[in-house]
């Protein structure tokens, strides 16, 4: 199975395609990396050096991909933080000429925007566009609460409200919604949830949250939601499966005082888990 993925590249650490690819190979996928930036390494650790990637590049990538044939063997999309509108524009495109060659492929849409306390970190003309753009036309949507509540028009405080807002991201197109990092009110202190929805029901899965920050969570989360998703696998279990190895990966790198994922050494954490996190339907 092959997946086109087109999201940032860094030199060091792990975010975007550095945070997916090697996830999605451990998990047995073959991986198309289309970088829409390349840094030096995530902006966390100071300002880092950076090229974007022209549109016009991003597109000749796939052009030339599409022109060989390769798209018929494409099972999934996979788009992250693109940097600048016009790459929004390019991998919408990019995700159409899959479609075009296997109908029956899946587009992932990570929609990159901003975060709690950072609140929208990319340019007002990329958010639009994946508002307007990219969001209606995937079939899968990876937004943290931030961005869910952003997208949505609908602050999350309680369950109820989370549930409601899963539910307008499904109005807004999609036929899937993954909230991360969910922090309620009402939950149990200490606990970070992650939820899915579509139109069958709207399912929990619940962590220990985790003081410390690590970059690329979101970014691996979704690459391996993906893959278990791809491989047959619920949207609960999926959920389950993907949320158990991130924290996994995150734990590991927190006891190894690492900002970044530590992604060689708990690799094990993508193929078996050593943590079972408690997933239950709330609606």
């Amino acid at each position: 199975m092959a997946i086109l993925s087109i999201q940032s590249h860094t030199v060091y650490g792990h975010v975007g395609n550095s945070a997916a690819t090697f996830p999605l190979q451990r998990l047995g996928f073959e991986v198309w990396p289309v970088p829409a930036a390349v840094l030096a390494f995530h902006n966390g650790h100071g300002k880092p050096a950076i090229r974007f990637t022209p549109a016009v590049e991003v597109r000749a990538l796939v052009a030339s991909m599409d022109g060989i044939g390769l798209f018929k063997g494409c099972q999934a999309v996979l788009t992250g933080w693109l940097g600048q509108a016009d790459n929004a524009a390019a991998a919408l495109d990019a995700a159409l000429t899959v479609r075009t060659a296997n109908p029956a492929a899946v587009w992932l849409c990570d929609p990159v925007i901003g975060e709690v306390g950072d609140g929208v970190y990319v340019p007002p003309d990329l958010a639009a566009a994946i508002r307007d753009s990219l969001v209606p036309a995937a079939d899968i949507i990876t937004p943290n609460q931030f961005e869910l509540e952003w997208l949505t028009g609908r602050r999350i405080d309680s369950l109820a409200t989370a549930i409601a807002a899963l539910r307008a991201g499904l109005d807004l197109g999609p036929k899937m919604v993954v909230c991360t990092s969910v922090r309620r009110e009402d939950r149990t202190p200490g606990q970070l949830e992650t939820m899915v929805a579509t139109r069958d029901g709207v399912w929990a899965a619940t962590t220990p949250e985790l003081n410390d920050l690590i970059y690329g969570a979101g970014d691996m989360f979704s690459a391996v939601f993906l893959a278990r998703l791809l491989r047959g696998k619920t949207p609960k279990k999926a959920m389950a499966f993907a949320t158990a190895a991130i924290y996994g990966v995150l734990l590991a790198s927190v006891d190894g005082g690492s900002k970044e994922p530590l992604l060689v050494q708990a690799q094990a954490e993508f193929n078996a888990p050593s943590f079972n996190p408690r997933c239950e339907r709330v609606a």
